[in-house]
């Protein structure tokens, strides 16, 4: 049961990372291309971005740098706003709901507010790091889980209230006809306002790779731990049955029993105990996984608590292959037995 636990939550890595880029990139963020401008430039910009080749629909984003404060805890981090009516870039909690900030407060990540030790109906001091850096006391009206980075979010035009300004943006969200995307990148070759451009199917990659990189080694250690365990504990477990009981056996041969009938006995009931360790292994892996989440958060990623069905079922075949394989490798001494010699051992 432990070698299924042990491998059931190394596997579990794989069904995490899905949810992870799924959420991020699937939900979250829709877009092709991000553009970020050297400096917040006004709303109207998106409309003069429309005539780039290739441009399908294009939002704006204020992103602005601040600290975030709460007593001696403090976090530096970015305040994110859109448009209520976003379509590319949201806010998705979770549980894949999307959610808008309403106007009266900022929604955090729950690491960050976890970080800040502050929730729902608490006030956090924010303070601005661009501009005039002004400072301002908000309130928290929600938290939402967040799997790849921590940001806070509030409503577009209160936060372009708050800094006293138009509605500016410092960044635009597009989706590309992929037929024009070489026409695209040349056409913003001549935009000086451009500080960078970032393709969101480069992003997913490199994240991927990333979190792979991370936890890959990790699950190559577990699922190794997990193999040994089966093996050790089933061929040692058979040999000691067959040692046990070697003189039942050879009477059975003796008795005319064919060598087939004899090695099912010892191999039918290694199975069967290997069959009925796996519900057990199954809770078992669950609280490893649950232990790994707990322990395994950075602001760079939270990995969520998610094992998919198919997860425990590869488990159990592998050990269940393991322990077949390790049990016929006994048999093999069964077949080999003296049956003149183990019938005159003493009992």
């Amino acid at each position: 049961s432990m070698a299924v636990g042990v491998l059931a939550a190394a596997s579990f890595f794989d069904d995490a990372m899905d949810k992870m880029l799924d959420t991020t990139f699937g939900l979250a963020n829709r877009q092709d291309a991000v553009l970020m401008f050297a400096e917040n430039r006004p709303e109207r910009v998106i409309d003069d971005l429309r005539s780039l080749p290739g441009a399908l629909q294009i939002e704006g984003q204020l992103v602005e740098p601040v600290v975030l404060r709460n007593g001696h805890l403090e976090k530096h981090t970015t305040l994110e706003a859109r448009r209520p009516d976003a379509d590319l870039s949201r806010i998705v909690g979770g549980s894949g709901r999307v959610i808008a900030a309403p106007p009266g407060g900022v929604v955090l990540a729950a690491r960050l507010a976890r970080q800040l030790g502050v929730g729902a109906g608490d006030a956090v001091e924010v303070e601005f790091l661009s501009g005039q850096r002004e400072t301002a006391l908000l309130p928290v009206t929600a938290t939402i889980d967040q799997y790849i980075g921590i940001a806070a979010y509030m409503d577009f035009e209160a936060l372009n209230a708050l800094r006293r300004q138009a509605p500016q943006v410092s960044v635009a969200n597009l989706t590309l006809d992929p037929a024009a995307r070489s026409e695209f990148h040349r056409a913003l070759n001549g935009m000086p306002a451009l500080a960078g451009t970032a393709m969101v199917s480069d992003m997913r990659r490199s994240f991927d790779e990333t979190l792979r990189e991370n936890i890959s080694i990790t699950a190559t250690v577990y699922i190794t731990i997990a193999v040994l365990i089966t093996v050790g504990v089933t061929y040692n477990g058979a040999r000691i049955q067959l040692s046990e009981r070697a003189r039942e056996l050879a009477s059975l041969r003796i008795l005319g029993f064919s060598r087939g009938e004899v090695s099912f006995i010892l191999v039918g009931e290694v199975m069967v105990l290997a069959l009925l360790a796996q519900p057990l292994g199954w809770l078992t892996g669950l609280g490893i996984a649950w232990a790994f989440t707990q322990g395994i958060e950075s602001d760079l990623y939270e990995v969520p608590f998610v094992i998919v069905p198919s997860t425990f079922a590869r488990a159990s075949l592998i050990v269940l292959l393991t322990a077949l394989a390790s049990a016929l490798v006994v048999r093999r001494r069964i077949d080999r037995l003296d049956l003149v010699a183990v019938m005159k051992t003493r009992e």
